[in-house]
């Protein structure tokens, strides 16, 4: 019996999957919630107990920095992340650092303190970078096997693609 009999034996499970801290199922509603809104529920969790310590501008930028934004670096580097959530995780980092509505600009925040900000996070720029940083790894010449696998899945679609740009 060869692998492609095997397979189609095989029963997949309904249930998402949990590899290396992130889940994974057919169910993109149930991917969504494993990954991002119990992330977003345990970034409340933390903001409800970090907000009670009185802690300065600057404090409140290290504990979004170190404590929460990390709960969704892992996880956007490899899933697409919905612009829901990170409206919503803007809006819940936003909150935690005014106590409420914005004082000035989200942007002012983010520049350096050269420029009177805070050096805060753009996370939508943040995650834009994670993704782009794959580029760099799949066009590497480095051939480990997960890059073999991912270009013998993507030829059909890539070699179309990169005529059609000619």
């Amino acid at each position: 019996m060869d692998l492609q009999e095997k397979i189609k034996r095989n029963s997949w499970t309904n249930k998402p999957i949990k590899a290396l801290g992130v889940y994974y199922s057919y169910d993109q509603k149930l991917l969504h919630e494993k990954n991002f809104i119990e992330n977003l529920d345990s970034v409340k969790k933390l903001r409800n107990i970090w907000s009670a310590r009185g802690l300065s501008l600057y404090g409140k930028v290290t504990i979004i920095k170190s404590l929460i934004v990390p709960k969704f670096v892992y996880v956007s580097s490899l899933l697409t992340t919905p612009k829901g959530v990170i409206q919503e995780l803007n809006r819940l980092i936003f909150k935690f650092l005014w106590k409420g509505v914005d004082k000035v600009t989200r942007l002012s925040v983010i520049y350096d303190y050269e420029k009177s900000g805070l050096k805060m996070i753009d996370l939508e720029t943040m995650i834009k970078s994670l993704r782009l940083a794959w580029l760099k790894r799949i066009f590497s010449k480095n051939d480990g096997t997960w890059k073999k696998l991912l270009t013998s899945h993507t030829k059909k679609f890539w070699r179309p693609f990169l005529i059609s740009l000619q």
